[in-house]
């Protein structure tokens, strides 16, 4: 199921106070002669009985565009974000989350292998990928890593996603929860139905 439901308001509802960017927002969907109708309030605007008769309620974080347009787009990708943490790494667990990371984004069509070294006598063999947002190059380093190594960088790699894509206090609530990894939309929001365990899938695939 896959509701459009229209673009962030850039003021709050209540008291027309334009957001700031990084703001938490809490939004919600109603109907209204047969159309979804969003509102936005920020949170000092905001009580419980604003959200009485909605279909939907959550919080969002308002991105102004404007600023969004100034940053590297790696801010707005938990996946990629992790990715440009780990490839600089030392540790091969650190190395084995940067490398699983990268296939995941090839398989997304965000990164592009343009070279592989194929030498298996090698002490460290290098991948270069081209990162297509913003035309980037970027290096992978594989030390022989072992499947122990891999399997350490899944787990760091699913732990490290579950901080990025949700607040602390939810992670906390909610250990086991993994969310899809998706590019921000700044024009409209989706509510979907997603498979729970969609990144544990991913990060498989990517060893395979």
């Amino acid at each position: 199921m896959d509701i459009k439901i229209g673009k962030p308001a850039r003021v709050c509802n209540a008291t027309d106070r334009a957001f700031e960017h990084g703001e938490q927002v809490i939004s919600l969907v109603r109907m209204h002669e047969g159309q979804f109708i969003r509102e936005d309030y920020s949170e000092e605007a905001w009580d419980a009985a604003r959200g009485e008769g909605a279909i939907a309620v959550w919080t969002t974080t308002y991105i102004d565009p404007k600023v969004a347009e100034q940053e590297p787009p790696e801010v707005f990708s938990p996946l990629r974000q992790l990715f440009y943490e780990a490839v600089e790494g030392k540790e091969r667990k650190t190395l084995a989350k940067a490398y699983l990371a990268a296939e995941l984004l090839r398989r997304q069509k965000v990164f592009r292998l343009l070279k592989q070294s194929d030498d298996a006598e090698e002490d460290v063999r290098v991948a270069l990928y081209n990162d297509r947002i913003g035309n980037r190059l970027v290096e992978v380093r594989d030390p022989n890593l072992t499947l122990n190594d891999m399997e350490e960088g899944r787990t760091a790699l699913i732990q490290r996603l579950q901080e990025l894509e949700a607040p602390p206090e939810e992670a906390e609530e909610s250990p086991d929860e993994t969310a899809d990894e998706s590019s921000e939309d700044f024009e409209e929001d989706s509510v979907e139905e997603a498979p729970q365990d969609a990144a544990e899938e991913d990060v498989a695939h990517a060893e395979s």
